[in-house]
């Protein structure tokens, strides 16, 4: 417990890639895990990487590569909104009828692509299908 005016510092430096971490009162971890973490914020960072897509192009998306679960209008624009909220997805609407509205990747969301590379590299090991037991 912290008691006082002391204030949690990170460690004098990360194992893992050997930085001075005293600044840092989040693991980067758990703070990587609480913005992207979800079913489909992962993913939805990955279509957009393609380019802006409209909202509907991003639900059939999730489809593929997702078992086949439908994602519902409702859970897919609770996700976009919290990753535009986040700064990592921007919203463009425009004033035409019928409604159309295209989302693209904000410059956080592209600063992530390196990271989504790792994992789909990761992944093309076909791993995560062994630790899921994926059929």
């Amino acid at each position: 417990m912290l008691e006082g005016s002391e204030t949690y510092s990170g460690p004098a430096a990360s194992l893992l890639v050997g930085l001075d971490m005293r600044h840092i009162r989040l693991c980067p971890a758990i703070a990587f895990n609480q913005i992207v973490g979800g079913r489909y914020k992962l993913h939805i960072l990955c279509v957009l990487h393609r380019g802006p897509h409209r909202f509907g192009e991003i639900g059939r998306s999730l489809l593929k590569g997702g078992l086949g679960k439908p994602i519902t209008p409702r859970i897919l624009s609770r996700e976009l909104k919290d990753l535009e909220q986040r700064g990592l997805i921007e919203r463009k609407s425009y004033p035409v009828v019928p409604r159309k509205v295209e989302y693209s990747l904000a410059e956080r969301g592209r600063a992530l692509l390196p990271i989504l590379a790792e994992i789909i590299r990761w992944g093309a090991t076909g791993a995560h299908e062994e630790i899921l037991e994926v059929a």
